[in-house]
């Protein structure tokens, strides 16, 4: 399987967040690992936790939830659309 993977690699990760590094916030630590966990338990993607801490993502589970949401319709009174 040459050039294929399974998993999100940790650039592709820090893509997906938007979280490259870590923070500490009124003498609280978060490293950027447990940022990025929180960020993917909040939009729902199904994450593991390996001995480092890492989160590691499927590539399938990505790329299922992107062809699974079809683009939600807006509300438009029906006077419109008459």
């Amino acid at each position: 399987m040459k050039g294929k993977h399974m998993f999100l690699n940790s650039s592709e990760l820090d893509e997906l967040t938007g979280i490259r590094r870590g923070r500490t916030r009124a003498g609280i630590k978060q490293t950027k690992y447990e940022m990025q966990a929180a960020f993917l338990r909040e939009i729902g993607i199904p994450f593991i936790s390996n001995a480092r801490g890492r989160p590691v993502v499927l590539l399938s589970a990505v790329e299922s939830r992107r062809t699974a949401e079809a683009p939600k319709k807006g509300w438009k009174p029906a006077v419109i659309g008459a």
